[in-house]
């Protein structure tokens, strides 16, 4: 079947046609949702290369998996949700990589610091700060130095007087610990 003739398929009909291994209508699904799919990927990662990677893991996911992959709401809904999730595996890898903390300080730190702000979910906020009272002193000190008063790695290092590798290595002890609370925020946080 022509381009010109599944353009008037809805969703579901591209997707029962991308299960039978028709590349017109996977290039169909691909142009229609690249661009929302690539912005919101960008708007949770701030970053174009790693936006641009999780969309076309997702696409190529689906026409790997196109022969079982069982889709149980819209097939939009569907896709957003593996941008999702393929962003917050990113995030959690992010977070757990010390040679990423300057990013993660500069960039998603921010992003996180407004969602906290912005939170209405009282027991989230409670259970992050639970999570933050049990950092050891100098770790806590250090996080809420970067998260509260949003001092640079240089700045807090001078502050306290250690060096800017001990103050990566507390950032990325603090932010692995409260990765999950983290990703958790960001899930409510982009619904």
């Amino acid at each position: 079947m022509s381009v010109r003739h599944t353009i008037e398929l809805n969703d579901m009909e591209l997707f029962l046609r991308i299960q039978y291994s028709d590349l017109e209508a996977f290039d169909l699904l691909y142009n229609k949702y690249w661009h929302p799919l690539f912005s919101f990927a960008n708007k949770l990662l701030r970053s174009y290369d790693d936006a641009q990677d999780i969309v076309q893991t997702v696409f190529i996911s689906i026409w790997e998996k196109r022969a079982t992959i069982t889709i149980q709401q819209s097939l939009e809904s569907y896709l957003f949700q593996a941008v999702r999730f393929q962003s917050l595996k990113k995030l959690e890898s992010l977070l757990s990589t010390p040679e990423q903390i300057e990013r993660v300080q500069e960039e998603l730190l921010p992003t996180f610091n407004d969602i906290l702000h912005r939170l209405q979910e009282q027991d989230l906020v409670k259970q992050i700060q639970k999570e933050i009272s049990s950092l050891s002193p100098r770790t806590q000190e250090i996080f809420l130095l970067s998260r509260e008063y949003k001092l640079s790695i240089a700045e807090i290092a001078l502050k306290l007087g250690i060096s800017e590798q001990t103050v990566k290595n507390q950032l990325h002890i603090a932010l692995k610990t409260l990765r999950h609370s983290i990703a958790i925020t960001l899930i409510f946080y982009f619904n």
